[in-house]
């Protein structure tokens, strides 16, 4: 796949549950032609999450 750049807003919401009251969670979608190429699919899901230097790495586990 060649270098796509797409321009994306995270999505910002306090969680509930017994997270403390300051807490913050941050989301991000990701566009199903990424999701594609990487292999990931509904029953073989779980990835792999780095950061190195200025940028995250998501990797297919």
């Amino acid at each position: 796949m060649a270098e796509t750049i797409i321009k994306r807003k995270m999505l910002f919401n306090k969680p509930g549950g017994t997270a403390s009251k300051n807490a913050m969670m941050a989301r991000l979608t990701l566009p199903p032609e990424f999701v594609s190429a990487l292999g990931i699919t509904q029953e073989d899901k779980e990835v792999l999450i780095s950061l190195e230097n200025d940028k995250i790495i998501i990797k297919k586990a």
